[in-house]
């Protein structure tokens, strides 16, 4: 993600450990862990390091954050993790193109096909399912969220 798209004073790199994405997205620590693995559907990985065995965490960037707090959101209008995952993987293939203040329309045709991302369109006709994500505003709420947490660290 460009560092154009980020607020002003966030750092270009920044690595977060699973129970700091929690807090930060107002989760409870065993949903989000929950998210991590394959026993739901869901699974959000960790982009900057695996945890490899005892004594060592998974790491993750401001995407793999952006991309909880988008399946918070989902999770808020009340699908199930199995349609989370999938609603993330269109938006994971298209989030670095995304642009801040686009209007994220999520949609599929039948109810068990493929979700597709438009930004800034209304109801694709014949849809089965759409979902509209004001995604500026998310990742802006994240991004104040991290800066709020990052301030209180030191």
């Amino acid at each position: 993600m460009s560092s154009k798209r980020r607020a002003k004073s966030m750092p270009d790199f920044q690595v977060f450990e699973l129970p700091e994405m929690a807090k930060i997205l107002g989760l409870p620590e065993a949903k989000a862990k929950n998210w991590t693995n394959e026993r739901t559907g869901l699974v959000i990985e960790a982009s900057i390091r695996q945890a490899t065995g005892t004594g060592t965490r998974n790491l993750y960037s401001l995407e793999d954050l952006y991309l909880m707090g988008v399946a918070r959101e989902f999770s808020k209008a009340g699908f199930a993790p199995k349609a989370i995952g999938k609603l993330l993987d269109a938006v994971r293939l298209n989030l670095p193109r995304v642009r801040r203040n686009a209007r994220l329309v999520l949609w599929r045709l039948k109810p068990e096909g493929p979700f597709h991302l438009s930004q800034d369109r209304d109801r694709p006709d014949g849809v089965t399912l759409w979902h509209t994500l004001e995604i500026g505003a998310l990742l802006d709420a994240i991004d104040s969220a991290v800066e709020k947490h990052q301030n209180k660290r030191g």
